[in-house]
């Protein structure tokens, strides 16, 4: 169980800690996925992380407010915004549970689970039973 604490330094650890976290969720993607380099190059890395780094903008005040839809409003956007552009639903799914499993590892566990709140509730949204890390 997480408190307005956890919430609060959550939501703070995200931004003061965007280019690690979002470089730690590029990383995993590109690692588990190497076929995307082929697929978008460097270029396409650079924007990922791009990507990566506004997850976690429109994250932090989800996690401040305790307010889930905030961030499941935004993952329905990126899913409808990404989609025109042929980024498949997979890959912001994947996206998604990946940062939920880097913030299990980077934050410590109140804020860890403040922090993955929005994220889950996002992914049961997107994807229904895709709300858990794997």
């Amino acid at each position: 169980m997480t408190d307005g604490g956890d919430a609060g330094r959550a939501a703070e650890r995200l931004i003061a800690d965007k280019e690690d976290l979002a470089r730690a969720i590029t990383e995993a993607l590109y690692a588990e996925r190497p076929e995307l380099t082929a697929r978008y190059g460097a270029a396409g890395r650079e924007k990922c992380l791009q990507d990566m780094r506004y997850n976690l903008e429109h994250l932090a005040p989800a996690v401040a407010l305790s307010d889930n839809g905030l961030f499941v409003s935004y993952a329905r956007w990126l899913v409808d915004m990404l989609g025109a552009r042929g980024i498949p639903i997979d890959d912001v799914v994947r996206s998604l549970r990946l940062t939920d499993g880097v913030l299990a590892r980077k934050f410590p566990a109140g804020e860890a689970e403040a922090a993955a709140a929005p994220v889950r509730a996002a992914l049961t949204a997107i994807a229904p039973g895709a709300g858990r890390a794997t």
